[in-house]
């Protein structure tokens, strides 16, 4: 499927990835901590192990039924 092997254009582009960088660490000294939801935190997490959408998809995709819903329910 297209969607698993696709590259998203930060990706491609160098200096897009450091202006997105550079931008992320901004909007993090902006952040109020208060209001930081468990998505929040969650999100954090994904970005920091370096999951995005489309690698989660490849992963779904991978293995058996019984392997998805064991992976995705713990």
């Amino acid at each position: 499927r297209p969607e698993e092997d696709r590259i998203t254009q930060a990706e491609k582009n160098k200096r897009m990835q450091e202006q997105l960088k550079t931008l992320n660490a901004e909007l993090a000294n902006a952040k109020d901590q208060t209001l930081v939801t468990k998505n929040d935190v969650l999100h954090a997490q994904n970005q920091a192990e370096g999951r995005d959408k489309y690698k989660t998809l490849k992963q779904i995709r991978q293995g058996n039924t019984k392997y998805r819903v064991d992976l995705f329910e713990a």
